[in-house]
């Protein structure tokens, strides 16, 4: 049975996640997360420790490595949901202003042109090479007003 960390950011994330406080004893997670090839991660400085352990995990900027790939939680042996909890702190991140500048470009793109990527000439040229239909503009007034009501468009065009 693992010995519990201590983190520095307990609070509120260890009484909605408990299993977090076994998490990163083994680093079993080291083994498959994508993330580990960023920054300076490694198999004893994980990017799991390195999100959680931090003093405001919501403003860690690595929280936005993580691809939901799920992979940590399925090799975790004490199974601990850390993608579970780094959406959570992604989602909060969104809410206080502090999503990465290509997150908030990425919503800003897909109200504007219903994709999640720009659409050019020389993409929809190559389509039809390959026999695929162009990729057409999309109404995005529905979309419009949707982020409106919701408070999404405010948050992208007035967030940190």
């Amino acid at each position: 049975m693992p010995v519990k960390v201590q983190y520095k950011a307990k609070g509120k994330l260890l009484e909605k996640y408990p299993k977090v406080e076994i998490c990163m004893q083994c680093n079993t997670c080291a083994l498959v997360d994508p993330a580990i090839y960023a920054n300076d991660f490694s198999p004893t400085n994980t990017f799991i420790n390195n999100v959680l352990s931090a003093a405001e995990p919501e403003k860690n900027p690595n929280i936005w490595l993580c691809v939901s790939c799920h992979k940590c939680e399925e090799i975790c042996p004490y199974e601990v949901k850390p993608v579970e909890v780094i959406e959570a702190l992604k989602a909060e991140a969104f809410e206080k202003g502090y999503a990465h500048e290509a997150v908030r470009e990425e919503i800003r793109q897909v109200l504007t042109t219903g994709y999640a990527f720009p659409v050019s000439a020389y993409m929809n040229r190559v389509r039809g090479n390959f026999g695929l239909k162009p990729i057409e503009e999309r109404n995005v007034a529905d979309l419009d007003k949707i982020a409106t009501k919701t408070g999404l468009k405010a948050k992208v065009v007035g967030g940190k």
